[in-house]
């Protein structure tokens, strides 16, 4: 029999039976962001087929069926809606099309689909356009301000990286 922990998700002491915690609110550490980023990446997949096969079927339509054409298009737009209700029930947000951002308290982890992993951050008036690498931005906000008995230690190091 497979034993059952109990994991803090959110605030909220919640037993672990690999499920993932829905309505979630608050931050995310880039740990918490990595760790639900493969459910991300799945509802995402599925999503963007879905999107990709209507949008393929509206390229091969006559322009003049307007009526068929409408249908379609209201398809697309219901399957990208119900994308960001699923991204904003994980406690991410979509910020644009296959687009998701995990509040890092002073910032967003920021992810695009296809992206395999989450290695970007960005300040929040910042944008897609201003993102960076996690790394890149760890190193330039935790300096190492001293060296003690073989020891690294970080002051004023961010504790979301």
């Amino acid at each position: 029999m497979q034993s059952r922990g109990f994991v803090n998700w959110g605030g909220k002491m919640q037993e672990d039976r690999g499920l993932i915690t829905i309505n979630r609110s608050g931050g995310f550490s880039i740990e918490e962001a990595r760790e639900i980023l493969p459910v991300v990446r799945r509802i995402t997949q599925e999503y963007s087929v879905k999107v990709e096969a209507l949008i393929a079927r509206l390229e091969s339509m006559d322009p003049n069926s307007t009526g068929a054409v409408n249908e379609l298009e209201n398809q697309v737009n219901e399957w990208i809606k119900s994308w960001h209700i699923k991204i904003k029930k994980l406690g991410a947000k979509p910020k644009g099309l296959w687009l998701v951002d995990f509040d890092a308290g002073d910032g967003y982890y920021c992810w695009k689909y296809p992206e395999k992993e989450l290695n970007y951050w960005h300040a929040y008036d910042d944008g897609y356009t201003g993102r960076k690498p996690i790394e890149e931005v760890t190193r330039q906000r935790a300096p190492l301000h001293r060296h003690q008995q073989g020891h690294h230690t970080f002051e004023n190091a961010p504790t979301k990286f």
